[in-house]
């Protein structure tokens, strides 16, 4: 087993000469077994190694004398020990977590800490290929996405897993063989925990089935792994391409994700709400799907998420924000009101008067009017309906005839409009696309051309705009 553990920690690059490693220690059989292997490949392969047990609080004199158990086996093997004490059901309490949660957090801090102190590089902890497929099994009963299925990576930032090499059955093997003794955790074998249900019932009925049940479903966290390495990289680049920063607190995912593949889909939409949340433990494939399902349902409409999260269909796509919807986003779009050409539109909150027209472009017409508040668009270039509206996260104008684009707001800033005007500027826009700013410029888009044939023409009058 000892090669195994070499070969698969060289393949990962966990092991190097002159590093020093803190091996976490709970006194289990997983945990011991990792110590012995440490300290047989120490001296061989030239890295300095020291333990480190946490006693979480949790099982009083058991947990006590786990610790008394850690630090005697340290003494025999010759391997420096740091023994931490915390009280993990107030830390759970206090958090407002699980106390399984509580603890384990509990655990990588004072990890952490106790890595710092004795200058580790590396820390190594005893997950082996039954915990990954305890852990495949549980993500995928609770409805994780593809990185979910990753299960227990072998390599996070300076935490190593050695014994990702082998199955409990080997460790177990291994240390009888040694005639080495350790602790069994009795909260390990009741069944009111889902892991632990999943150890005792589901794996061993996956064995019956085939032997090798337990290397295959680690065989399929690795296939899994590269398959997210790959989705990840394509999500980034559609993320650039798709989302949008507003003024508003969060992010807008704009309509243009709805032309990726759904797994691209799913993946930045996960990667958005797990960085607005801080967390992704919470977050699930339904959450996801709800946020994707809005872009199907009318603007206004919304969906709660967990870590107080709120997703909203707007007229650029789907804006992602945490805490309260702030008011000036359930303003973006006040005064929202279709324009259909030949009617006369009242704009109440702007107490303005919009008339239009569609006319066949012929000699009469040949000069444009050059007028502030009255614009000709090329009618055959709209294909959707026309809004007037305010701002919107992710507006933006076609500012020359090769199609580049320009950001609403950075054409606000740049022509030094002031921030309150802004806040009441009247756009005429097909979906976030901007035809007009009212009073100022046009999207170079729908302008007028010698290929014209209809001219749609909008006025805009009221308060002291008049034409």
């Amino acid at each position: 087993m000892i090669q195994k553990v070499l070969s698969f920690a060289g393949q990962h690059h966990m092991i190097e000469r002159g590093s020093h490693i803190l091996a976490a220690v709970s006194g289990g059989a997983d945990s011991v077994c990792l110590l012995l292997v440490l300290k047989e490949l120490a001296g061989e392969y030239g890295f300095r190694l020291t333990a480190a047990h946490i006693e979480h609080g949790i099982r009083g004199e058991a947990s006590r004398r786990d610790a008394a158990f850690v630090q005697r086996l340290c003494r025999v093997q010759e391997v420096p020990c740091l023994v931490y004490s915390c009280d993990a059901p107030a830390y759970a309490k206090e958090h407002r977590m699980s106390l399984e949660e509580g603890a384990r957090q509990l655990r990588y801090d004072r990890l952490a800490q106790a890595a710092a102190a004795v200058g580790a590089d590396k820390i190594a902890v005893a997950h082996h290929q039954n915990d990954c497929a305890e852990t495949l099994l549980f993500h995928l009963a609770r409805g994780s996405g593809l990185k979910g299925f990753c299960a227990i990576l072998p390599v996070r930032d300076n935490l190593i897993r050695p014994l990702l090499a082998v199955s409990r059955e080997e460790i177990e093997a291994f240390l009888a063989e040694r005639r080495q003794e350790y602790c069994t955790d009795e909260t390990n074998l009741e069944i009111e925990y889902s892991r632990n249900k999943i150890r005792r019932q589901v794996l061993p009925v996956l064995t019956e089935i085939n032997q090798q049940a337990v290397a295959h479903l680690y065989r399929s966290t690795e296939l899994f792994a590269q398959v997210n390495e790959l989705v990840e990289e394509l999500a980034a680049r559609a993320r650039a391409r798709c989302v949008e920063i507003p003024q508003t607190p969060g992010v807008v995912l704009t309509d243009r994700i709805l032309s990726e593949s759904l797994l691209i889909q799913e993946t930045v939409v996960f990667g958005l709400l797990k960085e607005l949340a801080g967390s992704g433990k919470n977050l699930t494939s339904v959450h996801v799907r709800q946020t994707l399902e809005l872009f199907a349902r009318q603007t206004g409409r919304r969906v709660s998420l967990p870590y107080g999260l709120t997703a909203v269909r707007t007229y650029a796509g789907v804006w992602l924000c945490r805490a309260a919807v702030p008011k000036q986003a359930e303003e973006f779009c006040r005064a929202s009101e279709p324009l259909y050409p030949g009617e006369e539109l009242w704009l109440k909150y702007y107490n303005f008067t919009v008339k239009s027209r569609i006319f066949d472009k012929n000699r009469q017409f040949d000069k444009i009017p050059q007028k502030k508040y009255t614009k000709w668009f090329d009618y055959d270039k709209i294909k959707n309906t026309l809004l007037l509206r305010g701002r919107c996260p992710g507006d933006y104008f076609v500012i020359d005839a090769s199609g580049r684009r320009q950001k609403l707001k950075k054409y606000l800033i740049n022509e030094k409009i002031p921030r309150e005007e802004r806040e009441d500027l009247l756009l005429l826009a097909e979906q976030n696309h901007v035809l007009w700013a009212v009073g100022y410029r046009i999207s170079d888009a729908y302008k007028v051309t010698g290929d014209t044939k209809r001219i749609l023409e909008v006025q805009v009058n009221g308060g002291r705009i008049h034409e």
